[in-house]
């Protein structure tokens, strides 16, 4: 457009100095100035994209045949910049926009991911959060504003912190900071970019308890700030338009205790803890080959950046057969040996991308993959977040049974993982106590989600089999092991009797042999007889769960919102 627009310009000059034979200096002075202002007036139209030049005087832009992840997210930018100078224009109708605000506000727009830009904040906001950096920029404190807005379709205040900081931010340390009973998250959005943050929170809050909320919320976020470590380059974990779209290619090593939701992902809101994630989540999986001297055959590129090094990882205490707690480069984090991919043999495994997807996202109740370290002494190892509580299972071996109390917040924080992941169209597979991890606060995360496999392996069906089949859904026992796959529906089952063993303290069908309970389970409808003493609540909601009609079973959106409205 601007060769155009200069090529025209150029045209006329011409054409105006062959009428002239003898033009003074002042002329050609004058014509020079005309041709800065005209490219100059190209320019700022260009770039606010407000050129009004009628379609047949402008040329169409080349088409590439591939075009590139950089050129796609500038086309993005400007589209998204365009609308913003278009309201900018509605707030300053009639004038001309003042070049000091367009300057100021585009600098802001760039120092922060694209995905803040396509959030759709409307101008105020804009100008708050640009207020707010500022005040940040040069403080080792965050800044913070606090407001009460209304909502009309729920119970209690609705709070709305935005603060902005220049350090990292973790929100699995301040959820954990604040009293879930009290105070809910409605709605989180984190942006970060350069070790600077930016966020926008929606907290909804009893009404007995917000007259302490603001001091509450203040000393839950500062203890949720880190400073940037100058030294250490973090993983790829956690909320979407937190993180430079240039970190495709960066050496992933590093890993963090607790892993920042900041990077990647965008828009968290509860109670079913949405993330922005791509969809549909890919299907596919990375296949890598390892040979009998643990050195990767095929596969390494596409796993490349979950590729840990071995020589980092250390092995500190056993807790399960095949399970560890560890230490790499520093950090605390969980090790699984997969089994079938031991020292001294060749084998195969692929790593799912939509579980990854799932598992990176920075969901606090999905537990968080680190990555894979192919060792010539363990074979292959998965690492993970360290889980300090351990499983509600051996919660439930030690305390036999657990308080109501415990119970539904178990309960609600495996609602929201598995809600999650049925929202993004995946199932979990064989839902039982063994596979919900327990944080040193209590809170619960949903585990060994089979991200990493073994290929040509029968050891699942096997699982099923022998163990699991207390938790089985009737149509999942009664099915071809080989063609039957866990929906909503059977999670809906397996969360039934979740509750009933946490309620119970109990084995569920001792007194039967795998055959005659996964006989009577499928074929005569056999469910476990529910305590009198349990709450109704709880006993309702098993008894839907269990219904022999997969279809009337309730969805975990209704499970969760229903946990979420009792109290205990």
């Amino acid at each position: 457009m601007r060769s155009n627009d200069r090529s025209e310009d150029t045209s006329s000059s011409s054409s105006a100095s062959a009428k002239l034979e003898a033009p003074s200096a002042k002329n050609k002075r004058f014509q020079r100035l005309s041709r800065n202002v005209s490219e100059a007036i190209a320019s700022l139209k260009n770039s606010l994209n407000l050129d009004t030049s009628s379609p047949r005087d402008q040329l169409p832009p080349p088409v590439p045949s591939v075009p590139s992840s950089s050129s796609k997210a500038d086309v993005c930018r400007k589209v998204v910049w365009g609308t913003v100078v278009r309201n900018l224009t509605q707030l300053y109708p009639g004038s001309q926009l003042p070049e000091k605000l367009v300057s100021n506000i585009r600098k802001h727009y760039d120092s922060l991911p694209l995905s803040y830009a396509q959030a759709g904040f409307d101008m105020k906001e804009v100008f708050l959060h640009i207020k707010l950096i500022e005040q940040a920029s040069g403080d080792d404190h965050p800044a913070i504003f606090i407001q009460q807005t209304s909502d009309d379709e729920v119970q209690g205040c609705v709070f709305k912190l935005t603060f902005a900081c220049n350090s990292s931010f973790s929100w699995s340390a301040m959820s954990g900071a604040l009293d879930s009973a009290s105070v809910c998250c409605k709605k989180i959005q984190i942006f970060e970019k350069k070790g600077f943050t930016l966020g926008i929170i929606l907290f909804l809050v009893q009404s007995a308890q917000d007259k302490f909320f603001k001091s509450h919320v203040e000393s839950a976020l500062k203890s949720a700030l880190r400073k940037p470590k100058t030294t250490t380059v973090k993983l790829p974990f956690g909320l979407c338009g937190c993180q430079e779209e240039s970190t495709k290619g960066r050496d992933f090593g590093e890993i963090e205790e607790e892993p920042s939701e900041q990077t990647h992902r965008n828009g968290i809101e509860n109670p079913n803890t949405r993330i922005q994630l791509p969809m549909p989540l890919p299907s596919s999986s990375f296949v890598v080959l390892v040979d009998e001297w643990q050195t990767i055959q095929s596969g390494a590129d596409e796993i490349g950046k979950w590729l840990l090094n071995s020589d980092s990882l250390e092995f500190i205490d056993q807790i399960a057969p095949n399970s560890f707690k560890g230490v790499y480069k520093g950090k605390r984090v969980g090790i699984e040996k997969l089994k079938g991919c031991d020292k001294g043999n060749s084998y195969e495994f692929e790593l799912r991308k939509d579980l990854l997807e799932l598992m990176t996202c920075g969901h606090r109740n999905i537990l968080q993959f680190y990555g894979v370290c192919v060792d010539e002494n363990n074979g292959l190892c998965v690492v993970t977040k360290l889980t300090e509580g351990g499983s509600v299972h051996d919660l439930m071996l030690k305390n036999k049974k657990l308080q109501i109390k415990e119970i539904m917040r178990i309960a609600a924080d495996v609602a929201e993982g598995i809600k999650f992941m049925n929202d993004h169209g995946v199932a979990y597979k064989d839902l039982n106590t063994q596979r919900i991890l327990l944080d040193k606060h209590g809170n619960a995360c949903l585990a060994d989600m089979g991200i990493v496999t073994a290929c040509k392996s029968v050891s699942e069906a096997m699982e099923y089999e022998t163990d699991g089949y207390r938790w089985l859904a009737p149509e999942i026992i009664a099915g071809d092991p080989e063609n039957v796959t866990e929906t909503w529906m059977s999670n809906s089952y397996s969360f039934g009797m979740v509750i009933w063993e946490m309620v119970t303290g109990e084995a569920a069908y001792s007194a039967c042999s795998p055959v005659q309970a996964a006989v009577g389970i499928a074929a005569c409808g056999l469910r476990p007889d529910i305590p009198k003493d349990c709450p109704q609540i709880l006993k309702s909601l098993m008894t839907k769960c269990w219904n022999g009609c997969p279809s009337k079973r309730p969805q975990f959106s209704e499970i969760l919102s229903l946990l979420l409205r009792t109290s205990y």
